[in-house]
């Protein structure tokens, strides 16, 4: 549940201290009329207006400064929707299942809108979304097996990957970079492949480590 992750959550990302402490500053100053539910519906307008400036910026560069505002949207509603129902004590199993429901629908959104933009191809974009899922779905199995909801890998988490969506663009237009112009596998889809398969083996490994732990666990309990 996304409104436990505040308590249970190892923030082992490198962003996570600092961006926990604007989180709680700003839960504070929000007025009485904001409500989780209202929040949580903030982050999925971010997403819905970044993804389509991405779609837009097939056409005109123009689009290319409401992608960071849609990003930043979508960081708001998703980082301070749980975070004001825990301060106001109203944290709620149903609320939570819409909190996580809304941001994986967004985060799949962003993610095939690049691949509908010129700076990702889609075959990318949809390596990119199978990690996303894989790494989501062991989140969630470990939250509910082991009650530890890990936030990131390798000092990434969501936070940091919102940031490169909201930076990827800028950084692939100054460098002239068009995947809607490319035919076969560009040298972005051969790094982000490679890359892809990195993370896949840590991810292997890092299920592997825990499998074993369980399974020392059990034998320490057995003896």
């Amino acid at each position: 549940m996304k409104i436990a992750d505040h308590k249970a959550g190892h923030y082992q990302s490198f962003l996570a201290p600092a961006e926990q402490r604007l989180v709680r500053a700003i839960v504070i100053e929000l007025p009485e009329s904001v409500t989780p539910l209202q929040l949580t519906r903030i982050g999925l307008f971010g997403a819905c207006v970044a993804a389509v400036a991405l779609i837009g910026c097939r056409w005109s560069a123009l689009w290319m400064p409401l992608i960071p505002l849609g990003v930043f949207l979508n960081w708001f509603g998703a980082a301070l929707d749980g975070r004001l129902a825990l301060h106001r004590k109203t944290a709620d199993p149903r609320l939570g299942l819409v909190e996580h429901t809304f941001d994986l629908f967004s985060q799949i959104l962003l993610i095939v809108a690049f691949g509908l933009s010129p700076f990702l191809s889609i075959e990318s974009a949809f390596v990119v979304l199978i990690c996303y899922l894989l790494f989501s779905a062991y989140t969630y199995i470990r939250a509910i097996v082991r009650h530890v909801q890990q936030m990131a890998y390798i000092g990434l988490g969501a936070t940091e990957f919102r940031l490169l969506m909201a930076l990827w663009p800028f950084a692939a237009h100054a460098m002239g970079i068009d995947e809607t112009n490319d035919v076969g596998v560009s040298r972005l889809d051969a790094a982000i492949m490679i890359l892809a398969g990195f993370a896949i083996c840590g991810l292997a490994i890092k299920a592997l480590s825990d499998a074993r732990r369980v399974a020392m666990d059990e034998s320490g309990r057995g003896v």
